[in-house]
């Protein structure tokens, strides 16, 4: 909202100079000429710290003060002298309102401002002053002096006025186009809390499924109580048909290698896994592993529905730094992991690292 308010400001001062441009080419009278160096010298006083207020002499001199009217009050102050010789040089020469700013120098905000007050009032009573009636003497002979045609001010309030009516529907524009913009933001607000709303209800359910199924794994990790074989008593008399103190020959049996079964998470940007435990844990085991070595080992996506949920929501940090497959970035509307093919891993330095990636593909 702010950005649109900057802008439509920024527009507007456009347009208020475009119009003091056209100010600018403005050609003043002789009377306007001089008052507008009074104005000059009459900012500067009041710059320099010595200047009286600016209504006093307004008052004072109703057809506008000048030069001299000034000098009569100021003259022997700080820096006086010099101004006032400097514009009265220049009070016969005539200007527009540009040759004005330019002598302003700095002042020149002020001064155009105060000059362009006295120029609309004094157009304003010329309009209002009622037309005198011109007394012809029949009796002169000489023919009547042309007089000469004023310029015309009523064309230059008339532009104002235009602008001024441009400027009110601009600013009409501006508000209407606010108004639609908050309307606009209001909506999309609406439409994100319920976005928002309808993630949490979807969190909040996968979050009790993972409650549920963790419950039903300890459930199912609880140790099985097994009954204890009974030994029955030889009866009496009973003879051991191996003779006392000789050793019995056992045959030895085959060794067989211990397989052992680990749960993995997703690996790292190195193709390491960033965790390996004995048990599942749901949210955070991916994969299976089994190893008959403790060094090499295969492993599997792991075949559980919440697992397959989980690892889908990201399939490029969570499958595919471990697993290969045709388009498997892409997992919009699957639900499935198939493992076509086992991937391989070797334990180094106190971590299992992917040596041959597993093929997967979605359903």
């Amino acid at each position: 909202m702010k950005r649109i308010i900057a802008s439509f400001a920024a527009v507007l001062v456009a347009l208020a100079a475009l119009c003091q441009s056209f100010n600018d080419s403005t050609v003043l009278t002789q009377q306007q000429w001089q008052h507008a160096l009074a104005i000059i010298a009459q900012n500067t006083a009041l710059n320099d710290g010595y200047g009286q207020a600016t209504a006093d002499f307004q008052a004072r001199n109703p057809e506008g003060y000048t030069l001299d009217d000034l000098n009569a009050v100021y003259e022997g102050k700080k820096n006086w002298n010099e101004t006032y010789s400097q514009l009265k040089k220049r009070e016969n020469d005539g200007g527009n309102v540009a040759t004005v700013k330019q002598l302003a120098g700095g002042l020149a905000g002020g001064v155009a401002t105060e000059l362009r007050n006295y120029v609309e009032a004094k157009a304003a009573e010329t309009a209002s002053a009622p037309e005198q009636p011109v007394q012809v003497d029949s009796v002169a002979t000489e023919p009547l002096p042309e007089l000469q045609e004023q310029p015309q001010q009523s064309s230059w309030l008339d532009y104002h006025t235009l602008v001024d009516i441009a400027l009110a529907l601009l600013a009409l524009g501006a508000l209407a186009f606010a108004w639609t913009t908050r309307r606009s933001l209001d909506k999309l607000r609406d439409n994100y809390i319920e976005d928002i709303g309808a993630l949490n209800n979807n969190m909040q359910n996968f979050a009790n499924d993972v409650a549920a199924q963790i419950d039903d794994i300890k459930l199912q990790s609880k140790p099985r109580v097994t009954q204890q074989p009974q030994f029955t008593e030889q009866p009496r008399g009973y003879e051991s048909p191996v003779e006392p103190f000789a050793p019995v020959r056992q045959q030895p049996q085959p060794r067989k290698a211990a397989v052992k079964t680990l749960y993995l998470s997703k690996p790292d940007e190195n193709e390491t896994f960033m965790r390996a435990t004995d048990e599942f844990e749901l949210g955070n085991s991916i994969f299976v592993l089994t190893t008959p070595d403790g060094v090499h080992g295969e492993y599997n996506v792991i075949d559980n529905r919440d697992v397959h949920r989980f690892a889908l929501m990201m399939p490029g940090e969570n499958l595919t730094r471990a697993c290969s497959g045709h388009a498997i970035q892409m997992a919009n509307g699957m639900t499935r992991i198939v493992t076509d093919r086992a991937g391989e891993a070797i334990y180094e330095n106190g971590q299992w690292h992917v040596s041959v990636k597993a093929i997967i593909h979605y359903e």
